[in-house]
């Protein structure tokens, strides 16, 4: 007996080039057995009628941070995730070489959601802020050791190329954190975008040192060390590390989403990779909501929805080089499954700046796949739901 059916769905697929098809998806034992037209109801323990709405590969949020009971700003995975409509999370860093372990011990087992990490050079993570203030923080050998040692749940290098270290030591402490990725044989995630100081930016030096792989995160910031330079004209590093390979993600977080730096840098050839969250405690209540009225941001900036979805799912698998086990519902891979629903409507969406754009559709979770299991989205971080604010 086969056990789910999602049947009526409008299936988008892109790593297998299917868009906006009416098809089917049989689930047993938790795999993904048969998407096709009009399979026969008879038999199945259970059938969902998804009838109208968007059935995708499970959702990747690239950039999340869920070292929940560790940081104080930290979601749970299951916030961020399946009660989401999101079936992958990719914390960007909460933990170090020193403080790691609470992951698997801890926060991946009580957890429905697929957890995948990036390790921070700095020892703690984000436990302690600034979390380097020197060179002389970080621990190469440690930090590629607990890469190494902790895989698959592993999965690369981040460093905030941020803070009192940059003014400390400059450009060494990307070097640094690339030799901890080069020395893991893993990838460095690299954020930037500086906040808390008008001082010297690394964006220009360290885009260079990134190889095919690597990602870069935040590319649409609107903060010194943007790829925008002061006319307004991307630099030209970033065009470079693209043509490399290097990935751009564009998480939102609370400080570092800007639609003006997004629609120079997308005019002048920037070509987003990845659409991601940053989602934290803070971030959830505040800016960045959820990985759906992310995804609908991105509509309201012109993106296609197979793009917004490939941007999600199969593109966010690449960048990890998970490609062939997550981001599409090709048959026989494990039954991550994200449906979602298209609102029509009049809505707004905002940046960091405060900056909002209308968009005629937005995006909400209405069930999660996980591994087989049917979980359905919690309320959503608005007291109205996921929905974005709705114009009057």
């Amino acid at each position: 007996m086969t056990d789910l059916l999602l049947r009526g769905g409008r299936v988008y697929d892109p790593a297998r080039s299917i868009s906006n098809q009416a098809l089917d998806v049989a689930v047993s034992d938790g795999r993904i057995t048969h998407v096709a037209g009009n399979i026969d109801p008879a038999g199945f323990s259970s059938v969902i009628d998804v009838g109208g709405k968007i059935v995708a590969p499970g959702l990747i949020d690239l950039h999340t941070h869920v070292y929940h009971g560790f940081n104080p700003t930290g979601v749970h995975p299951d916030v961020a995730g399946v009660g989401s409509g999101v079936t992958t999370v990719v914390d960007g860093g909460s933990g170090g070489h020193a403080n790691f372990g609470g992951f698997p011990s801890y926060v991946v087992p009580s957890s429905k959601t697929r957890v995948l990490c990036m390790v921070h050079v700095g020892p703690n993570g984000l436990s302690t802020m600034p979390e380097i203030s020197s060179a002389a923080d970080i621990d190469v050998e440690a930090t590629a050791a607990t890469v190494r040692d902790n895989r698959p749940l592993t999965q690369g290098v981040k460093i905030r190329a941020i803070g009192p270290a940059v003014l400390a030591d400059g450009i060494e402490i990307v070097k640094l954190a690339r030799r901890a990725a080069a020395e893991s044989d893993s990838r460095l995630m690299v954020h930037i975008g500086e906040l808390f100081h008008d001082g010297r930016t690394l964006t220009r030096e360290l885009l260079p040192l990134l190889v095919a792989g690597d990602i870069v995160t935040h590319t649409f910031t609107p903060n010194p060390g943007r790829i925008l330079d002061d006319a307004g004209t991307v630099i030209p590093e970033i065009l470079d590390a693209q043509e490399r390979g290097v990935t751009l993600d564009t998480a939102f977080g609370r400080f570092n989403f800007g639609f003006d730096v997004a629609r120079r840098a997308i005019d002048q050839g920037v070509k987003p990779n990845t659409i991601a969250t940053d989602i934290t405690v803070p971030g959830r209540a505040n800016s960045v909501f959820s990985m759906t009225e992310m995804m609908t941001r991105f509509l309201a900036l012109g993106f296609a929805l197979d793009d917004v979805i490939a941007m999600t799912t199969v593109n966010s698998a690449r960048a990890l080089d998970l490609q062939d086990s997550l981001g599409s519902l090709e048959p026989g891979r494990e039954a991550d499954i994200s449906v979602l629903e298209a609102v029509s409507g009049e809505w707004t969406v905002a940046d960091v700046r405060g900056e909002t754009l209308t968009t005629a559709v937005a995006l909400r979770p209405a069930l999660t796949v996980r591994a087989g299991e049917v979980i359905t989205p919690d309320w959503g971080p608005h007291p109205w739901g996921f929905l974005p604010q709705a114009i009057s």
